[in-house]
Formats: structure tokens, C-alpha cells, sequence
């Protein structure tokens, strides 16, 4: 299957008064349609910088970042969920999943129908007219994986997205919003610090090196149980070391 997203040689660089700061170097990996792929790696070692780099705010200093061609007649091909779910307060849930088809001029009767359907599928439809700050934790991570979702993205995004969340709302959330990417059969790439969570939501796990960051390695999850995930966890934790 030929892969929808690959990089090859990427390197890239930080400039500042004080000189040059290498952040990726040699860094070359691919992502299948329909998989979920985690990144892992030290703090600051370039994760951040890598999404920027897949969503074309930033480009590379070398090297290439092939995406394939859309099937549809799209052109959204990058959805990006951040750290927070940043809705706005003054808006509805239903005027706030709406807002990324407003500004890239998207209300097409087939794209409303489309968020409605998910508004309904996903146990929010009774909260349209609700604020952001009547629901709850998980309601509201929901909400803005419905905003991205309403754009048809042919690759997720994902940048720490429960890092703002109680550890028992994270928990529940990240099943929740994993439950909901695989009914969607959506493409997607989570970057987390949370090896048990790369383990419990996705495929496979690439590891990156401290900064300049490059693989370092790849664990495919190819099994869910106690003992596999120990395995797992056990496995990336000493390649972190």
C-alpha cells in the first residue's frame, strides 16, 4: 500500500542572534492510510517543530515531505488538534465546531449535514446551543475533534491532546477520542510524552532521539494485554534511557 505521507532526509534548524540550533536531523519514516502512529520522545527534543513542519508552517532545511494526492476533490489535507481544546467561550458548540468551514468558506449543505452527523453520533447534538464552560472536560475535547473532523482532513494531527486533562478524564477521553478516529477511519499521528498512552492508542510507536532528533526506533503494537503492554512499555522506556 503506497504510504500518504513520507519523509525523507528531513533536517531543520533554529536561527537565532546566538547562532544555529539543529532540531531534526536525517529524519526519514512513512505513514499508511488508515494507520494511528504515536511519537515519543525526550522533551524538547523536536516534536512540536515536526508537526509544524507536516502542517507546511515551517519548511525543512533539507529533504522532502511527500503527501499523497487527494482521492476526493479536497484540499484539506492536514487536520491539527493542539494542547487545548480552545473554544471559544462566546460562541455555541454548535457555532464553535462550525468555525473552521466558516473561515475556509465551507458551508456546503454536505459539509453540515456531515458535522451534524457527527454532533449526533458522538452525544452532543443536545448541547448546540450550549457555552464551551457547561460541559464537561471530555464533552469539550469532543466538541473540538468534531471542528477539526468537520474539514475532512486526510491526516489527524494530534499534539499532546489530553495533557490539559485530570488523569481519570484523560483516561476516559482518550478512549473516547480513539474510539471515535477509528470509526472514522481517519490517518492519524499523536505526539505524546505518555508512553502508556502511545501504547494504548495506536499502532505503532516511533522513537525519536534527543535534539537534533532522528529515529531512533520503531515498536509495532501488535498486541493489547497487561502483559504485552508491559512489554511494550518496557521495551520503549529503555530506548529512552
Amino acid at each position: 500500500m503506497e504510504a500518504i505521507l513520507s519523509l525523507d532526509h528531513i533536517y531543520y534548524s533554529y536561527h537565532d542572534k546566538n547562532g544555529e540550533t539543529p532540531v531534526i536531523n536525517d529524519l526519514s519514516f512513512e505513514i499508511k492510510p488508515g494507520s494511528f502512529t504515536s511519537i515519543v520522545g525526550p522533551s524538547g527534543c523536536g516534536k512540536s517543530t515536526l508537526l509544524s513542519l507536516l502542517c507546511d508552517l515551517i519548511k525543512p532545511e533539507a529533504g522532502t515531505i511527500y503527501i499523497r494526492p487527494p482521492e476526493n476533490n479536497h484540499d484539506s489535507r492536514m487536520g491539527y488538534m493542539l494542547q487545548k481544546d480552545n473554544l471559544f467561550e462566546w460562541r455555541s458548540i454548535y457555532k464553535n465546531v462550525m468555525l473552521g468551514l466558516e473561515i475556509n468558506n465551507k458551508k456546503t449543505p454536505e459539509n453540515i449535514a456531515y458535522v451534524n452527523h457527527l454532533l449526533e453520533q458522538y452525544d452532543l447534538a443536545g448541547f448546540k446551543s450550549a457555552r464551551p464552560s457547561q460541559l464537561s472536560g471530555g464533552m469539550r475535547q469532543r466538541a473540538a475533534l468534531i471542528r477539526t473532523l468537520a474539514l475532512k482532513p486526510d491526516i489527524l494531527l494530534l499534539d499532546e491532546p489530553f495533557s490539559a486533562l485530570d488523569y481519570q478524564t484523560r483516561l476516559e477521553v482518550r478512549e473516547d477520542i480513539c474510539s471515535i478516529l477509528r470509526k472514522e477511519k481517519k490517518t492519524v499521528i499523536l505526539v505524546t510524552h505518555d508512553i502508556s498512552e502511545a501504547i494504548a492508542m495506536t499502532d505503532r510507536v516511533l522513537i525519536l532521539t534527543n535534539r537534533p532528533a532522528k529515529l531512533l526506533k520503531t515498536v509495532d503494537i501488535e498486541a493489547r494485554d497487561t502483559l504485552s503492554n508491559q512489554k511494550y512499555f518496557d521495551e520503549i522506556r529503555e530506548v529512552l534511557k
